[in-house]
């Protein structure tokens, strides 16, 4: 079983550290500081989502392959 890597800034998203990068600059990103992500909105188009909340997780709006926002849960 894979060892989780503690959180980047203890879990404290900073959005100005994703918004403007390419969704795989940003996941990768994310990635590299122990979160996981998804995609909640493309090209203005919202996805169907589950309702659990993780810590860990990143939730990504884009648009044109580009973040322009991000939250966590």
């Amino acid at each position: 079983m894979e060892e989780k890597k503690p959180l980047r800034n203890f879990g404290l998203i900073t959005p100005s550290e994703y918004v403007g990068k390419t969704y795989k600059e940003a996941r990768q990103y994310a990635i590299d500081g122990g979160f996981t992500t998804r995609i909640v909105e493309e090209n203005g188009v919202s996805y169907m989502l589950t309702m659990d909340v993780k810590g860990d997780r990143l939730n990504f709006r884009i648009k044109n392959d580009i973040v322009i926002d991000v939250y966590g849960g």
